[in-house]
């Protein structure tokens, strides 16, 4: 499935509102300024085969992964991805240590999962919220789960194999004037995506009316 420039432009505008928002609540939670963009959209289609949304020059070694799932009228995954060095830089910052305190220490104990949890539900939250916003769908939300896993792990991590369509919103947060990226991965079924389709097509209708 094909959706034109505009359909992406409209979802990324989406996407960066929710992001926005996200940013907001983790400033007040770490007393620092936070910004969050999503520079960059994808949607990947798996029924031609499978397909590597993380390219490898960027995605080595271990990722750590905050999911939620979503139900209703739209269904599917949401998954916030930060390379295991980069989240450990991310919580030092957020912990008011030096970003280099620690840094290649990628062991990570119960503090530091439940700030994970807590930063990807805030993050998936807004994001996944806004887009049911924009559909006007209100959606049930399962509580955040966190893994380490690999490039290769991620790829094949599909619960759900109804999840055709993966839209890759690689995103880039600002804490402390320190850039560190990251991506959401969103699983989603056909009907779900035929959902958003949908209410894109009369907006773009709109617009050139």
């Amino acid at each position: 499935m094909k959706i034109s420039q505009m359909k992406y432009d409209i979802l990324k505008e989406v996407f960066n509102i929710g992001v926005g928002k996200s940013a907001s609540m983790l400033s007040e939670i770490v007393k620092k300024r936070v910004l969050l963009n999503v520079p960059h959209l994808e949607l990947i289609c798996y029924e031609n085969g499978p397909v590597n949304p993380l390219p490898e020059a960027i995605w080595k070694g271990t990722l750590v992964v905050s999911s939620i799932c979503f139900r209703d009228k739209l269904a599917g995954e949401a998954n916030l991805i930060f390379p295991a060095d980069k989240m450990r830089q991310f919580l030092n910052l957020c912990q008011g240590e030096g970003q280099e305190c620690y840094l290649y220490d990628l062991e990570f104990d119960d503090i530091d999962l439940d700030i994970i949890k807590e930063v990807g539900n805030i993050v998936l939250n807004s994001i996944v919220g806004e887009l049911g916003n924009f559909l006007c769908l209100e959606l049930n939300y399962s509580l955040p789960q966190v893994k380490l896993l690999s490039r290769q792990e991620i790829m094949a991590n599909r619960q759900n194999q109804d999840y055709l369509y993966r839209l890759v919103l690689y995103i880039t947060f600002v804490i402390s004037d320190t850039e560190i990226n990251g991506a959401i991965i969103m699983d989603l079924t056909l009907n779900s995506l035929n959902e958003i389709i949908n209410i894109l097509d009369k907006m773009e209708v709109d617009l050139y009316e």
